[in-house]
């Protein structure tokens, strides 16, 4: 069974507790049944944007002019279209399902201890959206990434993991070399897994470039929501930065909102604390309830190029008899196979 650790053959790090004269032997056959059995249902096997071979899926959400998300559409109120050319749709199917997340975040000595506060407030906060049938993984970075705990469905163990974030121990933040081991890592799960990024956006020292990062990006199926920091610090303060200060964290802003738009995601910059609950309540919602879609494209060139896709809703919400402006989320687009030759 492939889990994270062991993803892209880098080596696990295991963490057995053990009560004080006990063994992994000792433990009673019930425990032994339930721990089988909850291997069972771990994430595995191999995910991609393409359901089959000459098909191509798309995750989607749909939220009124409010933020309200909508439920209850048919395949007849959607209308795919890729680089602008409609396509039929083949399969539709309404998805509520437990949330499969890798929660990501940033805890380095290169940004203010103000940010980090909000890095912890966060996490605890999206922790408390947990349900029992989820599944959580959690990874912090700074120089480098460090899974704290693989996929669990056990909200303790996520909770103890974050209690090991207590002083930052480098003033590196490596935020697209973290990414790109991430989504390298999870492309093998299957089914829909989604990245909860809590992150300045700040990259110090990465080896891989922003380009690099942005690629890999937009061949993943993992829908990104990051989440920004020090938001309150910033408008307390950045005012007193210099231009290069200043234009580091537009460039960082930029790249989460890339991060958000190329995956189908959403990008959040809270200024207050106290906006926490009600963001991650929203990506909870949006990751419990979504409709998937998928087509064979028009286009059957293997040249390795990029596709655009757009989503278009149908629907007469408020009852006047007009189409109502809705927001579409998902994915900005995908590679397209390249074939020999191409």
């Amino acid at each position: 069974m492939k889990r994270l650790l062991a993803l892209a053959g880098i080596p696990i790090l295991s963490l057995i507790v053990l009560l004080p004269g006990t063994s992994a032997q000792s433990q009673p056959p019930q425990q032994k049944d339930k721990k089988i059995e909850e291997e069972q249902q771990k994430p595995q096997g191999q995910t991609g944007i393409r359901v089959a071979v000459n098909q191509v899926r798309l995750d989607v959400t749909v939220q009124n002019s409010k933020g309200d998300l909508i439920q209850g559409l048919t395949k007849d109120h959607f209308k795919v279209y890729e680089d602008k050319v409609l396509q039929e749709v083949v399969n539709f199917t309404p998805i509520e399902a437990p949330m499969t997340v890798v929660l990501v975040t940033e805890y380095s000595k290169a940004v203010p201890w103000d940010f980090l506060y909000d890095v912890l407030v966060g996490s605890y906060t999206f922790v408390e959206q947990i349900r029992k049938e989820d599944w959580v993984a959690v990874v912090a970075y700074d120089i480098r990434p460090e899974i704290l705990v693989d996929f669990t469905q056990n909200k303790m163990e996520v909770y103890q993991a974050l209690r090991r974030l207590n002083f930052p121990a480098f003033s590196e933040s490596n935020l697209y070399d973290t990414m790109f081991d991430v989504l390298g890592r999870i492309e093998e799960t299957e089914g829909k897994v989604a990245v909860v990024l809590i992150s300045s956006g700040i990259d110090t020292f990465s080896k891989k470039n922003l380009g690099e990062m942005l690629k890999r990006v937009q061949a993943t199926n993992a829908v990104i929501y990051p989440v920004s920091i020090g938001g309150n610090f910033r408008a307390r303060y950045e005012q007193y930065y210099g231009a290069s200060a200043r234009l580091d964290l537009y460039q960082a802003d930029s790249t989460l909102k890339t991060f958000a738009k190329s995956t189908g995601g959403i990008a959040f910059f809270p200024r207050f604390e106290a906006e926490f609950p009600q963001i991650f309540q929203t990506v909870a919602a949006m990751l419990r309830h979504q409709y998937s879609l998928s087509y064979v494209p028009t286009n059957t060139k293997k040249d390795g190029k990029m596709r655009k896709l757009k989503v278009d809703v149908d629907l007469d919400y408020d009852g006047d008899g007009k189409p109502d402006k809705m927001k579409v989320n998902h994915r900005e687009g995908y590679l397209a196979e390249k074939g020999e030759g191409s």
